[in-house]
């Protein structure tokens, strides 16, 4: 009698490097992204507030991504494509823990879309009373890419690791993350752009409990 192979056979062309790479960039994404943001912030804190942006309260600036459009503009456009490249690195390294294989195409996909928006990120974003650019346009893309792409990735990596060796019930997390960070977004939603900021943490702390799994791995695969 046949059988249908359910998992993708990738994991034995996983290699140390691509391990600790991965976990690396996974480990970096929230605090290079956010401290930048914040320094940025605290810089271009007038530059903000002259355009309507607030902390907490409702507006209509695009942020972080307005930062971008500032005197230290470049360092947000940098942060941007790290974001991007640490996304590529990261998803390199977990595909090789892949087991199965619908999911694990799905995910490559997805993660590559949200590299890509983190990409197109770099195009800068128009600002409130300025008419639609087609860098603002790219920008908006890119945005729309980098949100669904984690979304939908986090959920399709979370099945593709499911039954993967050294994976644990860590395959849940990542299934559960995008929930959580919807979930998130509307408790939060009564105290407006928190509940943004709130999500957002959310999804790039998973990058870090899984690099922090795929940095364990490359310690066993060097043992």
């Amino acid at each position: 009698m046949s059988t249908v192979e359910l998992h993708w056979p990738t994991r034995s062309h996983a290699t140390r490097p691509l391990l600790r790479t991965g976990g690396v960039a996974g480990l970096l994404m929230l605090p290079v992204f956010a401290t930048t943001v914040a320094v940025l912030t605290w810089a271009e804190w007038k530059f903000l507030h002259g355009l309507g942006w607030t902390v907490v309260h409702a507006h209509e600036v695009n942020y972080p991504s307005s930062l971008a459009r500032g005197d230290l503009g470049l360092v947000q456009s940098l942060n941007f494509a790290v974001l991007g490249l640490l996304t590529f690195l990261f998803a390199r390294g977990l595909r090789t823990q892949f087991v199965r294989r619908l999911p694990g195409v799905v995910a490559s996909v997805a993660f590559g879309a949200a590299s890509l928006g983190a990409l197109l990120s770099v195009f800068t974003t128009d600002l409130p009373g300025e008419p639609a650019s087609w860098h603002g346009r790219l920008h908006g893309i890119g945005f729309v890419l980098l949100m669904l792409g984690d979304l939908l990735a986090f959920v399709a990596a979370g099945l593709a690791l499911r039954d993967a060796p050294g994976w644990g019930r860590l395959w849940l997390y990542s299934v559960a993350n995008s929930p959580a960070a919807i979930l998130v977004a509307v408790a939060l939603f009564p105290f407006d752009q928190v509940s943004f900021y709130a999500a957002v943490v959310v999804m790039l702390a998973y990058y870090g409990v899984l690099g922090l799994r795929l940095r364990r791995l490359a310690g066993r695969t060097d043992g």
